[in-house]
């Protein structure tokens, strides 16, 4: 029998073939960038070294010791077959995947860990329905139903994406902000319900929003949440965060970049929550409105909730019901199916209800300049009018005879990008339009 030749071993393309490649192909061992993954007893993949993996495939009968006429054992090959063949592009935690190897805008991935998502389960939650429906009681704003939609509509393609993952199409879902009275619930909400009920993760996406870079560590989070630490007064830096958080749950494709690493797109699944105090440096963390953010904000105002405890020995009671609640929670949300006069307002792309709460947006619109200069507007009795930047700004410096306004209007630049503002803020009553590549602006007069 002649011997094989060396191009039998190795392909043409410089694939290393293997005798039995059902057999290679069993070993549960994925490869990526220099470190092997193995099953652990979680269910999930650890790392793994060279040593490791070899000595892996030595339990699945590869010879580790007999050498061929190029020096390699069984193990050797199958090893090199695997790193050409089990390949991944990222190993890790991912929310919305299952435990395993997955394709994700074209990339190869492994999901080392999956989220820990609660069991359906029978039963009534009534801790948990005082927590949420006193939370944000309204008398005159179904604040719960807002909620409640919110929030199946965000579990129920969780848990469908977790069953099928890579077949479902992408869910557009608003940021949900709760600002309300201090210690009025909005935390145990978020850490003792949500938290859990998305798998028991979340991240803090605020350095990511500042910075545009190295997010690496939101990408096993289902639930990203904003608290007040991070308000800033800044109005530019509001608007920025507001671009980059429409970016962050509006695209199905997320730039993945961790220190070190080449980044790559992947689709995780996340939903974003905002959370502070009724106060005007806690509503600072919430971007800046304007009327392309109506579908892309939920605002809930909270009051103290019911049932608090009121110490720690009723702490640790009332969070141990809340645990127990959570199956039966899951189950209600999994069934939840809005009302035939609700499903009429539903988003048609989000399919939840938009809602701003009038107090919520009243406090954050009045910290936004083009809204008072709105005002202002009004009362100079300026409107109707059509014009440049530049020619708002000196109707203004004209009409303003005690330079009361001067401030607020300080030049032709910021007067533009005021107007441009308006425009998005209340297209009603500014609308913006090019001209020979210049912006010209029709101010229209207040309806009453």
């Amino acid at each position: 029998m002649p011997k094989h030749k060396e191009f039998e071993r190795i392909s043409d393309a410089g694939l290393v073939n293997v005798v039995d490649e059902k057999a290679v192909g069993a070993v549960p061992l994925h490869y990526c960038h220099g470190k092997w993954y193995g099953p652990n007893r979680d269910g999930g993949f650890s790392s793994y070294k060279d040593t490791q993996a070899g000595s892996f495939l030595g339990q699945f009968g590869f010879n580790r010791t007999q050498k061929n006429d190029m020096g390699n054992s069984p193990a050797e090959v199958a090893m090199l077959w695997l790193m050409q063949n089990r390949a991944v592009n990222y190993a890790g935690p991912l929310a919305g995947y299952p435990v395993g190897q997955h394709e994700s805008g074209n990339q190869r991935i492994l999901v080392t860990e999956a989220l820990r998502l609660i069991k359906i389960g029978q039963g009534t939650w009534p801790t948990i329905q005082t927590l949420v429906e006193s939370l944000l009681a309204d008398e005159t704003h179904d604040q719960c139903t807002v909620f409640y939609i919110w929030l199946a509509a965000s579990l129920r393609h969780l848990y469908h994406r977790m069953d099928w993952p890579g077949e479902l199409p992408f869910a557009h879902c608003p940021a949900l902000a709760l600002f309300g009275e201090f210690q009025s619930g909005k935390s145990a909400l978020i850490d003792l319900v949500l938290s859990p009920l998305f798998g028991g993760r979340k991240a803090d996406p605020l350095a990511f929003l500042k910075e545009g870079k190295f997010n690496k560590d939101l990408f096993p989070a289902a639930l990203l949440v904003m608290d007040d630490k991070g308000a800033s007064s800044n109005l530019d830096e509001r608007r920025q965060r507001g671009d980059a958080m429409k970016s962050l749950i509006w695209n199905e494709f997320q730039r993945m970049e961790g220190k070190g690493v080449d980044a790559l797109m992947v689709s995780p699944f996340w939903r974003l929550v905002f959370a502070g105090n009724f106060e005007d440096s806690s509503l600072n963390i919430c971007p800046a409105l304007n009327d392309s953010m109506r579908d892309k904000i939920i605002l809930l105002k909270c009051v103290r909730a019911d049932g608090l405890p009121a110490d720690e020995s009723e702490k640790i009671v009332w969070v141990k019901k809340l645990r127990e609640e959570l199956p039966a929670f899951v189950a209600f949300l999994l069934a939840f199916k809005p009302t035939k006069r609700d499903k009429k307002k539903l988003d048609k792309r989000s399919r939840v209800l938009n809602f701003w709460h009038p107090d919520i947006a009243a406090a954050l619109l009045e910290k936004q300049p083009e809204c008072k200069a709105i005002e202002i507007i009004d009362i100079l009795d300026i409107a109707p009018w059509d014009g440049t930047g530049t020619e708002f700004y000196t109707t203004i410096r004209d009409s303003d005879k005690g330079g009361l306004y001067e401030r607020l209007f300080s030049g032709p630049d910021k007067c533009g990008r005021m107007l441009t503002e308006l425009s998005k803020t209340m297209p009603a009553r500014v609308e913006k339009r090019m001209l020979d590549g210049i912006s010209h602006y029709q101010i229209n007069r207040k309806q009453k």
